[in-house]
C-alpha cells in the first residue's frame, strides 16, 4: 500500500490538514507584502537632474525661472511649507540641484542617491532580490538531505530576521546584500512550505493546497501599498514587515515534519508518532499498531529507481531523446516568459497612470480572479488549451496597453491590471502542466529547472521599468507582449494536452 493510500486513510482533507491549510496560507502573505515593499522602497519622485551646460548657459538669463529649485531657497520654502521637505542628494552633488518630496510618499532610493547618472542601480538593486530567489529554487537539495520541518523553521527566521535587519543598512552595498537574503529565504519559505503541506494530503487535493498558497501571496499584495500607505517612512516600514514574524513563533509548535521524509530516511518511529497525532485530529480510529500494520514492510523495503540507476542518468535521458528535449526547452522558455511579465509588470507599476498606492492594490486584487480562473481551467479543460490561452491573453492585453498608451492613460492601466490577472492565472497553470509532462523519476528535477529558467529570467524583469523610463511605454510592452505570444504559440502546438490522463512514470511513455 502507497503512502497516499495511508493518508487517505488517515483523512487526506480532516482538522489537521486545514490547520495546515490555514497556517501556511497565513504563512505566504509576508512574501506579497514584500515585493510591494520593493516597489515603494524603490520608487523615485519626479526630479531634475543637474547638467552643467544648461546651468551655465541658462541660470544668468533665467535666473528667476530656477531659483525655486536652489537647494537655499528649497530649505527657506520647506519651513514655511510643511507639507514638502527637501532631501539634497548628498556629498557628490553633481547629479542634480534638489528635489521637492511629498512627506505621504516613500522615498528610500535617494537616501542613497541612486538618480541620474547613477539611475542604472536602481533596476539593479531589484534584481538581486531575484538572484535570491534563483537560488532559493535550489533549496529542494537542502530540503531532502536535513528534513522538510527544519528548512522551513530556518528560512521563516531568516526571512524575517533580515527583513528587520534592512531597515537599519547604513550603506547601498549592505541594503543589497540584505535584500539578496530576504530574496533566498522568501523562496525557500514558499517551496518548503507547498512541499510539507503537499505531503500530509493526497493528489487529488494538492491543487487546492496550491492555489491557495497564491492567492495568500496575493492578499499580501494588496495589504503591501496600505502598510506602505499609513507607515510613510522606509527604515520603520521594513521594520513593522520584520516585526510581523512574532505572530509566526506559535509554528515552531505546529507544524510537524513530513512522514513521508521521514519514512524515506528510515526515522519509522518519528513516522508512526506524527501519523498517529494526524489521525488523532482527524478523529480517525486508528492505534498506532493499525498504523503500523497499513504500512506493512513495502515502505522500509521499495527503492526508488532514480536510487538504483542514478539520478543523472535519467536526466540524459530525457535530454537525448529529441521530443522531451524540445518539450522541456519550450517549458523552460514558458516559465521565463510568465516570470518576466509579472515581475515586469508588478515592479513598474509605478509608471502607469493614477495614484501607485490604488495601482498596486490593485494589482493583487486582480490576481486573485485570475487564479480562480486558472483553477477551474485546470480542473476541466486541456492544459495545453488553458496554458496558452492565458498567455495569449496576457500577450495581447500587454499589446493593447502598448497601443493605447498615448490613447487614454486609464485604458493602458485597465489591459495591464488584465494582463497580470492572466498571468497570474498561467503562473499556477505551468506548475501543474510541467509536473504533468515529465516522467516520475525526473519530475522534481524538471520542476525545479523549470522553476530555476523562470527565476532566472526575473532577474531581468526589474530592467522593464527601466526601460520604460528611457524608451517610453510602447517598446517595452510590445516587447512582453511578443515574447509570451511567442511562448504561447510553442505551448499550443509542441506541448501534449495532460488533462485527466495517467502520468508518465518513464521516458519511453
Amino acid at each position: 500500500m502507497g503512502y497516499d493510500s495511508i493518508i487517505d486513510r488517515l483523512g487526506s482533507f480532516g482538522l489537521f490538514q486545514k490547520r495546515l491549510f490555514v497556517l501556511f496560507f497565513l504563512n505566504g502573505i509576508p512574501n506579497g507584502l514584500l515585493i510591494t515593499a520593493i516597489v515603494f522602497l524603490h520608487f523615485v519622485p519626479t526630479h531634475r537632474c543637474k547638467l552643467p551646460f544648461y546651468e551655465r548657459q541658462y541660470n544668468q538669463v533665467c535666473f528667476f525661472l530656477f531659483k525655486p529649485l536652489i537647494i537655499e531657497n528649497v530649505f527657506n520654502d520647506s519651513k514655511n511649507n510643511p507639507e514638502y521637505n527637501v532631501l539634497p542628494l548628498g556629498p557628490k552633488g553633481i547629479s542634480m540641484y534638489s528635489f521637492l518630496y511629498s512627506k505621504n510618499k516613500l522615498f528610500k532610493m535617494f537616501q542613497f542617491d541612486v538618480v541620474c547618472g547613477d539611475a542604472w542601480k536602481k533596476p539593479m538593486i531589484s534584481s538581486l532580490y531575484l538572484v535570491g530567489m534563483t537560488v532559493g529554487t535550489l533549496s529542494g537539495i537542502i530540503s531532502d538531505k536535513l528534513g522538510r520541518r527544519p528548512v522551513f523553521l530556518a528560512s521563516t527566521l531568516l526571512q524575517f530576521l533580515t527583513v528587520f535587519c534592512t531597515s537599519f543598512a547604513p550603506t547601498l552595498t549592505t541594503y543589497c546584500i540584505l535584500l539578496a537574503i530576504c530574496g533566498l529565504s522568501h523562496l525557500i519559505n514558499y517551496l518548503s512550505a507547498f512541499v510539507i503541506g503537499a505531503e500530509f494530503t493526497t493528489p487529488n487535493r494538492r491543487n487546492l493546497i496550491s492555489i491557495s498558497s497564491f492567492i495568500s501571496f496575493s492578499v499580501g499584495y494588496m495589504i503591501g501599498p496600505l502598510a506602505a500607505y499609513f507607515v510613510p517612512n522606509w527604515r520603520w516600514l521594513m521594520r513593522l514587515h520584520g516585526l510581523i514574524g512574532i505572530l509566526y513563533i506559535p509554528m515552531y509548535w505546529l507544524i510537524p515534519e513530513s512522514p513521508r521524509w521521514l519514512l524515506s530516511h528510515g526515522k519509522r518511529e518519528e513516522a508512526m508518532t506524527i501519523l498517529g497525532e494526524v489521525a488523532r485530529i482527524n478523529g480517525c480510529n486508528v492505534n498506532k499498531e493499525e498504523i503500523e500494520m497499513i504500512l506493512g514492510e513495502e515502505l522500509d523495503v521499495t527503492k526508488d529507481e532514480v536510487t538504483e540507476k542514478g539520478l543523472l542518468f535519467h536526466v540524459l535521458t530525457v535530454i537525448r531523446n529529441s521530443r522531451t528535449l524540445i518539450m522541456v526547452l519550450i517549458i523552460s522558455f514558458s516559465w521565463v516568459a510568465i516570470v518576466i511579465v509579472y515581475f515586469g509588470i508588478s515592479l513598474s507599476v509605478d509608471t502607469l497612470s493614477g495614484n501607485i498606492f490604488i495601482n498596486c492594490f490593485l494589482m493583487g486584487l486582480i490576481e486573485i480572479p485570475g487564479l480562480i480562473a486558472a483553477f477551474m481551467g485546470v480542473k476541466y479543460c486541456s492544459r495545453s488549451y488553458a496554458h496558452s490561452g492565458f498567455m495569449f491573453l496576457s500577450g495581447f492585453a500587454c499589446l493593447l496597453a502598448a497601443l493605447l498608451k498615448n490613447v487614454h492613460p486609464i485604458a493602458t492601466l485597465m489591459f495591464a491590471l488584465i494582463g497580470k490577472t492572466a498571468n497570474a492565472g498561467v503562473f499556477y497553470i505551468v506548475y501543474v502542466h510541467t509536473a504533468e509532462i515529465v516522467p516520475t523519476n525526473v519530475r522534481n528535477v524538471y520542476m525545479c529547472a523549470g522553476s530555476f529558467a523562470g527565476r532566472v529570467g526575473s532577474i531581468l524583469a526589474p530592467y522593464f521599468g527601466y526601460a520604460v523610463e528611457i524608451f517610453g511605454f510602447f517598446a517595452p510592452y510590445l516587447t512582453l507582449s511578443v515574447v509570451v505570444m511567442t511562448s504561447a504559440l510553442m505551448t499550443l502546438l509542441f506541448l501534449p494536452d495532460t488533462h485527466l490522463k495517467r502520468l508518465p512514470e518513464s521516458v519511453e511513455e
